[in-house]
């Protein structure tokens, strides 16, 4: 074969194979921890596809859906009865151990942007930080709006004890009875200052 088709058609193989590598990846939704850039972690912010990392736990039902002008937004619904009191047994997702390390001895400010969704609308939302075996900021209930609104609260991460521990933050409706359903648009961190001295 000559140089002229062998190199043309060698590198059109490659450049072949390569998409068949990447095909699997191209559309997939984020999943797994949150982490943060490596650079700078004053504010981490959570929206659009990346709330697919909330995952349900337990008997809740999580599901991204689509909102205006083509963002996502993530839909949380439980049934009365079914949420446990641990926060990572209901709708959450984890910190990675680069955003842990990095909060760790630090004031944190939480803030959750949402509202009831249109079919069993919540009327009150709760969120908690918990920092593992050290300590959790505990359930803060806020009352939702009819439309899309800012909740927040502070809460002094611990030091980390002994081994690195997981870090994780709950969000989901508070549910009276029947079932209760919310819409979150986003989610985000902001580092303030040291709690404790160095």
């Amino acid at each position: 074969m000559k140089d002229r088709i062998f190199f043309p058609l060698a590198l059109l193989v490659a450049a072949g194979m390569v998409g068949i590598a990447i095909a699997p990846g191209i559309g997939r939704l984020p999943t797994g921890a949150v982490t943060g850039d490596g650079k700078d972690y004053s504010v981490i912010t959570i929206r659009d596809a990346y709330l697919n990392k909330v995952i349900a736990g337990g008997d809740a039902k999580t599901q991204l859906v689509d909102g205006p002008g083509g963002r996502k937004l993530l839909y949380i619904e439980a049934d009365a009865g079914v949420l446990s009191d641990a926060p990572e047994l209901g709708p959450h997702f984890r910190l990675a151990a680069d955003i842990e390390v990095q909060f760790t001895g630090f004031r944190i400010r939480c803030t959750v942007k949402a509202r009831p969704a249109e079919d069993h609308g919540a009327t009150q939302m709760q969120a908690n930080y918990s920092a593992g075996r050290v300590g959790e900021s505990g359930w803060q209930v806020f009352d939702l709006q009819p439309d899309f609104e800012e909740f927040s609260f502070e809460y002094d991460v611990p030091l980390i004890e002994g081994d690195q521990g997981v870090d994780y933050f709950a969000v989901r409706p508070v549910v009276p009875n029947k079932t209760r359903a919310l819409l979150v648009e986003e989610i985000r961190f902001e580092r303030l200052n040291r709690w404790v001295k160095d």
